[in-house]
């Protein structure tokens, strides 16, 4: 789904910007840590946040993964899925031994499945 300089950028970077839609209609849009694993997106979140209750009313996302520096930049609209107990144990390890993130038994994985994308000022 993604060029290489689309991965490059994806793989530079360990936070995104998140959109869900809140139950008033309106977007949520919070900065997340991520990490890109077999074609999906993986962010640990709390299991009580926002984003998680708009996701589990309506698993439509959108991230963006941007370059300041560069002005490059990447959209990605995906399917959400909500990782809790035994089905997100091995993402929160993997999350923990690679980038030192602690996960609790609060935590739940948001599992990014990318559906379609934009770019800017990136090779196509």
């Amino acid at each position: 789904m993604f060029n290489d300089d689309e991965m490059k950028l994806i793989l530079s970077k360990d936070i995104c910007r998140l959109s869900s839609l809140s139950a008033n209609g309106w977007p949520h849009v919070v900065p997340v840590s991520y990490l890109y694993i077999n074609r999906k997106f993986y962010v640990p979140s709390h299991k009580r946040a926002k984003k998680v209750k708009n996701l589990k009313r309506n698993s439509k996302a959108t991230i963006v993964i941007d370059d300041e520096q560069t002005e490059v930049g990447l959209m990605i609209e995906c399917d959400a899925r909500i990782l809790e107990d035994n089905e997100a144990y091995t993402i929160k390890r993997y999350m923990e031994s690679v980038k030192g993130w602690k996960n609790d038994e609060n935590a739940v994985i948001i599992e990014l499945t990318p559906v379609r994308k934009a770019s800017w000022s990136l090779k196509h």
